[in-house]
């Protein structure tokens, strides 16, 4: 620490300044960015006081300077540790960087085995931390998760803050444009396979936190396992995390949905019943012997399409705090990283029914969700290094909001989130459905958009909900949706 602060001091020999002042500017802007932390209570008042001369003269104070001041305050230890600032070796540019990053992987180190002794301490003898008395294992794992979420994101070096108005910014901001306009690709969205969403939102970006807005038994998590299946038919990789069925259930329904991909519908053999293999009659055994065939054999496309992304389904078997949810994010990436792929997506379903992490409960539903979904945007923007991930959750409007949208022809308003305004602050996007009974009966889905942060909201649009396949598809349509009739609507259509 004293070679670090020995090079953003002014220190003089021979009446010239040992470091040129510009590179002492420099060098003071890198230690900023470089998220190393000041030490023992001397380094950090140290710190305050060349930020403030820094702040107020645009300059670095000299050594003399701050000697003076810690001499009126009687700070003898700030003074013994400026005693051996002084005769320390001086770095600039790449040489200092190299010390700070050095500094940084030992205090990760040191911050790391804090919270491994913290945790055993936990585990063995119980810990009282503020108001809480945390004991067992359980304890252990959910204050590990929890307070290594920081650390975990310091340590990745993620960038999240920078005065933005100077050459370095400019410097990334147009290599940063040159990456993307060289890799097109690496651009392109999550889609949904709805043209109207598509259109507007271009898909979901890394770092999007995209919520399916919808009250009870409104099709919320058939839309989460359509959007799970389109992302690895576009060969994104992707994480889904059911909270209400068990694992079973869910990889049989991504098995059924893959009877209705488009190529079976050019199929010789089974064209004619693509998406015609229910869910419903293949949990109960009642599948024909036609449809068994052809099932077993889309069974076994999906287990070896080279194509696809791959899709990982974790159950809980306990309450998902945000804190879990990371690990397992993190975990499955890593095991993709083995493969040489990388996790793109992740599907909670849905962010009503996760719990806060021990620490942050607030024992107030609405206050509760705000933060989860807070955490949710968070991880999505700082996770893997910076990479980011999509995260998409289905989302309960609340009841007021739906007598509204009743009311209007199934279109929402932004009131249907006000249970939880984080659901609108944090969200890149959020799109609405509705379906009235008539709509059930008739496969009809009605979509709005109340959240569109980068861009214009699509006007509300009807789509066909198929209950068999499970498939969520546009309507082709000639007429405005207002002409439309049920009987324009091809529903063996993909």
């Amino acid at each position: 620490m004293k070679r670090i602060f020995r090079s953003i001091l002014n220190i003089k020999k021979n009446g010239k300044p040992t470091i040129p002042l510009d590179e002492l500017v420099k060098n003071y802007k890198i230690f900023q960015a470089s998220k190393v932390q000041p030490e023992d209570p001397s380094f950090i008042l140290l710190y305050h006081w060349i930020e403030a001369h820094y702040r107020l003269h645009k300059e670095l104070p000299a050594i003399e300077l701050v000697f003076e001041r810690a001499q009126k305050e009687g700070n003898e230890a700030l003074l013994a540790n400026l005693k051996d600032i002084v005769p320390q070796i001086p770095y600039i540019r790449g040489d200092y960087k190299a010390i700070l990053s050095e500094k940084f992987e030992e205090q990760n180190k040191e911050t790391l085995q804090q919270f491994l002794t913290k945790t055993w301490q936990i585990v063995s003898t119980g810990v009282k931390i503020g108001k809480k008395d945390l004991k067992g294992i359980n304890d252990a794992l959910g204050y590990l998760g929890a307070e290594t979420r920081q650390f975990r994101i310091k340590a990745a070096g993620t960038k999240t803050d920078a005065q933005i108005i100077n050459k370095d910014e400019a410097k990334e901001v147009k290599e940063e444009y040159q990456k993307r306009k060289r890799n097109p690709m690496g651009n392109v969205g999550m889609f949904s396979f709805l043209d109207h969403v598509d259109e507007s939102f271009r898909g979901i970006k890394p770092g999007d936190l995209f919520l399916i807005a919808a009250f009870v038994a409104q099709g919320k998590t058939i839309m989460s396992y359509n959007m799970a299946y389109n992302g690895i038919m576009q060969g994104l990789n992707g994480l889904y995390v059911p909270l209400e069925m068990n694992f079973g259930e869910m990889r049989d329904v991504f098995y059924c949905m893959h009877t209705s991909n488009p190529e079976w519908y050019e199929h010789p053999k089974y064209k004619n019943l693509a998406g015609k293999v229910s869910y419903e009659k293949f949990r109960y055994g009642e599948l024909s012997d036609t449809e068994q065939e052809f099932f077993d054999v889309a069974a076994d496309d999906f287990s070896k399409r080279e194509d696809f992304g791959e899709l990982k389904i974790f159950q809980p078997t306990d309450m998902l705090t945000p804190s879990a949810l990371e690990n397992e994010a993190y975990d499955f990436n890593a095991e993709l990283k083995e493969k040489g792929k990388a996790l793109d997506f992740l599907v909670v379903d849905y962010v009503g029914l996760m719990v806060p992490d021990k620490g942050s409960n607030y024992k107030d539903f609405n206050i509760d969700l705000n933060v989860i979904i807070k955490k949710l945007k968070n991880l999505a923007l700082t996770f893997d290094s910076g990479r980011m991930l999509r995260v998409i959750s289905p989302f309960q409007v609340n009841r007021d909001g739906y007598k509204d949208a009743i009311k209007n022809d199934g279109v929402y308003k932004l009131t249907a989130l006000s249970n939880a305004n984080e659901a609108e602050r944090s969200s890149d996007g959020v799109i609405a459905q509705y379906m009235d009974e008539d709509n059930k009966k008739n496969g009809i889905l009605k979509f709005t958009c109340l959240k569109h942060r980068r861009g214009a909201y699509f006007a509300p649009f009807s789509a066909h909900i198929d209950f068999t396949s499970m498939r969520i598809r546009n309507i082709i349509q000639d007429k405005k949706d207002s002409d439309l009739t049920i009987n324009e609507i091809p529903l063996d259509l993909v």
